[in-house]
């Protein structure tokens, strides 16, 4: 068994600086309660890490999905990619087993991206996989597959239609000159729910990630996205939607931090990387998630990746869950259908991480202490709280729960940790000799439900 455990070899000067946590900005405050989670999307919340896959016939090319269409590859040659396209290598089950051995709970298959292209058997378009050299239907195998890991089948699906459309390019969410919907937008909307129901239909798809929602007579139409998300419904009641709907006109892609769970359309709110650190300041308290990629800023497979190591995805994964989210985690799989070695060792090491401290994260809520910057998050589920220390501090002050504790150690181990309560403050010091290079987890047991606690802001000590 891999161990995530190292010898200390702080000073003693080290252990006895004190390490305060100051509160920070966030959509919770004091008080609150996280949101009563709808039955549906329980399995989801309780799921935590996800897999997403941007696969694309542009891989060949050695471009980037849908984007690069009538920019950096002339339509001509990116139709002619997608009808030549031939993955000898792909194999359904190594996808999903490899998700599975990640400790990843679901996977959103990226179904069909702005270039319009369909990795299924669809009777709406000929541009699909079917009418590709590989012509073999992409959504059944990896569907089946799923089902024979127990991973949830969930299926991204792109409202904008380069092809559909006759666009010459992508139109970004700035863009001032989209071109009206070709054959108006009823037809398209019509083409859009047939679609989507061929996914619910044939494939099972547990989830619908929505993208490409920004065009002005999708977008400024409420009518259009209320009728496909009640069609959805009324087709398979447990399906959860995200991304239909965004809270206000979207302005250089920066939409997030707006999310309404109370007043906007969908089941939870689905947040995009957009490169920096600011989501470290938020907190929802209804579900949601934090999409990214092992190789941000690419989606998708091309010779200029680079990847983040398996440290920062597990705390990443860590600081999500404490911030009452889930983590969806993109991968790249190669033109031919293979998941390069780098990516693949990555994923195993997390995986062997979520072996051991899964219980941490899966079926967690965040709180009751709300995180603090990228150093501190919290999860609870039962009767348990789980401390989750992302640096090499030695102890760590917290105001007090106002529970009484049972039992106090380090997560996984016997190792007791010691408290000590002070005014309107409560400290708990980490052994000497014990330390872990992701995520220092101190596990509480306490005498009541945490989830019955009301979420608490460490404040500047």
């Amino acid at each position: 068994m891999k161990s995530f455990l190292r010898p200390e070899y702080g000073t003693a000067a080290h252990f006895f600086l004190a390490f305060t946590l100051c509160f920070t900005e966030t959509f919770a405050q004091n008080g609150e309660m996280n949101y009563k989670i709808k039955p549906e999307v329980n399995w989801f919340t309780d799921s935590r890490f996800g897999m997403f896959i941007h696969w694309t016939p542009a891989g060949v090319l050695d471009k980037e999905i849908g984007w690069t269409w009538g920019t950096e590859i002339s339509p001509e040659n990116y139709i002619k990619a997608c009808t030549e396209f031939n993955p000898s290598r792909f194999n359904a089950d190594e996808w999903v087993r490899l998700a599975k051995d990640a400790g990843m709970k679901y996977i959103v298959l990226v179904t069909k991206h702005h270039d319009g292209f369909s990795l299924w058997n669809t009777e709406a378009t000929d541009f699909n996989i079917m009418n590709s050299l590989f012509n073999r239907d992409v959504c059944k195998e990896l569907s089946e597959a799923c089902k024979k890991y127990d991973i949830a089948f969930c299926t991204y699906y792109s409202i904008a239609d380069i092809y559909q459309n006759g666009w010459p390019h992508m139109y970004g969410v700035d863009s001032k000159d989209i071109p009206l919907v070709k054959g108006g937008m009823e037809a398209y909307a019509e083409f859009v729910k047939k679609q989507c129901a061929e996914l619910i239909k044939k494939y099972d798809t547990k989830n619908f990630w929505f993208d490409g929602f920004w065009h002005p007579e999708w977008y400024d139409s409420p009518e259009y996205r209320e009728k496909l998300y009640n069609y959805i419904k009324s087709l398979n009641s447990d399906i959860i939607i995200a991304r239909l709907q965004m809270p206000t006109k979207p302005e250089g892609g920066w939409w997030d931090d707006g999310w309404d769970f109370e007043k906007n359309l969908g089941d939870y709110h689905s947040r995009e990387d957009h490169g920096g650190k600011e989501w470290e300041k938020l907190y929802y308290k209804g579900p949601w998630e934090f999409c990214s990629s092992i190789s941000y800023p690419y989606y998708s497979y091309n010779s200029h990746l680079s990847y983040k190591t398996a440290k920062e995805c597990i705390q990443t994964l860590v600081k999500i869950a404490g911030r009452n989210g889930n983590y969806l985690l993109d991968i790249s799989p190669k033109p031919d259908g293979s998941i390069d070695t780098a990516q693949i060792k990555i994923l195993l090491t997390i995986g062997e991480w979520t072996k051991h401290y899964g219980e941490a994260i899966y079926g967690t809520e965040g709180g009751p202490f709300l995180p603090v910057s990228d150093k501190f998050a919290c999860t609870r589920k039962a009767n348990k709280i789980y401390l989750h220390i992302l640096d090499d501090r030695r102890y760590i002050v917290l105001p007090p729960l106002g529970a009484k504790f049972l039992s106090a150690k380090i997560f996984g181990t016997t190792e007791t940790v010691k408290i000590e309560n002070g005014n309107d403050k409560v400290t708990y010091y980490i052994p000497e000799n014990y330390a872990n290079e992701y995520d220092i987890i101190i596990e509480l047991v306490i005498n009541s439900m945490a989830s019955d606690i009301s979420l608490i802001a460490p404040e500047l000590m």
